[in-house]
């Protein structure tokens, strides 16, 4: 409300244009009505909207002191471009506005029996008064100018006024990534006033003739989303120059998990079944299994960078992130299981030699024992010579003729000379009993391989069906509602006698009735229309 004295500097201008508002209205019919030379349509627009009688700079009703009362429709022709790095999406939308301005009144001239609706030149808008509506989460945005620029303005004899404009806009939508790709996104396109305050300006949705004032292209398409659901809500909001209306349109979108399966989930599941595969590969081939389980890790890491760089970077934890994390862990496991088997491999064939090597010292030193004791007595030979023969003479009997007539001659004082004493085929060296006591060895390596074969696959199962049970049953009814302040209320009048000022006295009474804390706990409003009553939260007021 304007209050100026009369020693105010502008305390005239102000003053003219009151009276200029007062009288504009029955100025311009009258002339209407009376001038009888008014014969074409353009001297009829000059008439109506000339400056003299007619002045765009005030609103209508201002001389009344009461709001003017917008109604607003919205039709989305597209929804594109959902952008989940920059938070913002495209549109494509056909904005109009109604209002009812006295001064456009000429219902009771001739020209409204001629024509009870006025369609006005574009070139026209700039001449007549219109609301200073904006779009509050608009980053971008422009009026269509293809072939001409889509603007529309048509008088009606009541006063009313139609202005339609075609908008290209670029909107913000802060997004909660938690369940990505297997998510839900709320996106709204907030309308309200910028100059105009609640006493001046008061935005409703046209729901007349029970028409919603939201309409959808039925052709609506998107490669990401699909439009489930649109809703047509109120607020208001104050800021440090007061308070001010606005109207909210909410968009629920359905992310569409198909691009998700076919590009992301199914590779990285095959490239995992894949690093399976090198359980069933002999710990031998060493190649073979280190090049599959780098190339499983280094692909998955790779996918999961690309995938990184489309989203943003958020503190939480996302749905894909958990599968890429999972999908890594089992190929870089599969990696790790491949070096303790190749290590209890190396182990096993450490432990061979040394039992061979056991295995063949204890059997050279049983055989110089045997020697000592049946045959130095009839040979006459010294202990180093039986030693020479037990450690190595075989190798220089070529060599060396005497020794091997001498063994001989040993070999022949025994009862048989095909058979060797008992004890003597107790020592001889046993190959088959020194491999047998490797192989347990080189079983275990073959058992952690046969383990990991089959615990890996399960364990991968067994976490996607949690993993799929969790994201896919969470509650989808907890949608993200629109973040509002303080200030902030999505109700609107029930009774449709009520004025503004009538529920704004109800709201103001809300907001002395309760703290802060408990306004910010309302994230979740309940309005009925029952009884004539207003519910908001589990707070009820009677008319």
């Amino acid at each position: 409300m304007i209050d100026l004295q009369d020693g105010h500097p502008n305390h005239r201008l102000w003053q003219k244009m009151i009276d200029t508002g007062r009288s504009s209205a029955a100025n311009c019919a009258n002339l209407l009505r009376n001038d009888a030379s008014i014969k074409t349509v353009e001297e009829f627009l000059d008439t109506l909207i000339n400056s003299s009688h007619y002045d765009r700079r005030i609103r209508p009703f201002f001389d009344q002191h009461k709001p003017c009362n917008v109604t607003m429709t919205i039709h989305i022709n597209t929804i594109s471009a959902i952008n989940e790095v920059n938070m913002d999406y495209n549109t494509d939308l056909i904005f109009r506005q109604s209002w009812y301005d006295p001064r456009l009144n000429y219902s009771g001239t001739d020209w409204a029996k001629k024509s009870p609706q006025i369609t006005l030149h574009y070139s026209l808008i700039d001449r007549i008064w219109v609301p200073d509506s904006f779009f509050r989460n608009a980053k971008e945005g422009k009026r269509s100018d293809i072939t001409v620029p889509n603007r529309l303005i048509r008088i009606h004899l009541d006063g009313k006024v139609l202005y339609s404009q075609r908008l290209l806009l670029k909107l913000d939508c802060q997004m909660k990534l938690q369940k990505f790709p297997l998510d839900n996104q709320t996106c709204v396109v907030n309308i309200g006033s910028y100059g105009f305050d609640t006493n001046d300006l008061a935005f409703f949705w046209d729901e007349a003739q029970n028409i919603s004032a939201i309409r959808v292209n039925e052709d609506l398409e998107m490669p990401d989303f699909v439009l489930s659901n649109h809703e047509a809500r109120y607020c208001n909001r104050t800021t440090a120059t007061g308070s001010f209306t606005c109207l909210l349109v909410v968009l629920h979108l359905k992310r569409l998990f198909g691009y998700y399966l076919v590009q992301v989930y199914i590779p990285s599941m095959l490239i995992v079944i894949l690093s399976f595969v090198s359980f069933w590969i002999d710990h031998k081939s060493v190649p073979a299994r280190i090049s599959v389980g780098l190339l499983t890790v280094l692909t998955v890491t790779t996918q999961s960078s690309g995938i990184r760089s489309q989203l943003p970077r958020v503190s939480y934890i996302k749905a894909i992130d958990v599968w890429m994390s999972a999908c890594l862990v089992f190929v870089f496991a599969g990696l790790l299981e491949y070096a303790l088997v190749n290590v209890i491999a190396r182990k096993g064939e450490l432990r061979q030699q040394v039992r061979f090597s056991k295995e063949v010292i204890g059997n050279r030193l049983a055989q110089v024992h045997f020697y000592k004791k049946e045959d130095i007595q009839g040979s006459g030979e010294t202990m180093e010579t039986l030693v020479h023969k037990s450690s190595g003479g075989d190798r220089n009997m070529s060599g060396n003729a005497s020794s091997h007539v001498q063994y001989s001659s040993m070999s022949n004082a025994n009862a048989s000379s095909t058979q060797l004493n008992p004890i003597s085929q107790s020592v001889l060296p046993q190959p088959a009993r020194i491999a047998n006591a490797a192989k347990p060895v080189r079983d275990s390596a073959q058992f952690v391989d046969l383990v990991s074969a089959v615990l890996f696959p399960v364990a991968f199962i067994v976490f996607n069906i949690i993993y799929w049970m969790v994201y896919l049953n969470m509650q989808n009814n907890k949608q993200r509602r629109v973040r509002f302040d303080l200030q902030t209320i999505s109700c609107q009048p029930i009774k449709t006698k009520w004025t503004i000022e009538e529920f704004n006295d109800i709201f103001k009474r809300f907001r002395c009735s309760v703290t802060a804390n408990y306004w910010q706990s309302l994230k979740e409003r309940v309005y009925e229309k029952h009884n004539h009553q207003i519910k908001l939260g589990n707070l009820t007021w009677k008319k």
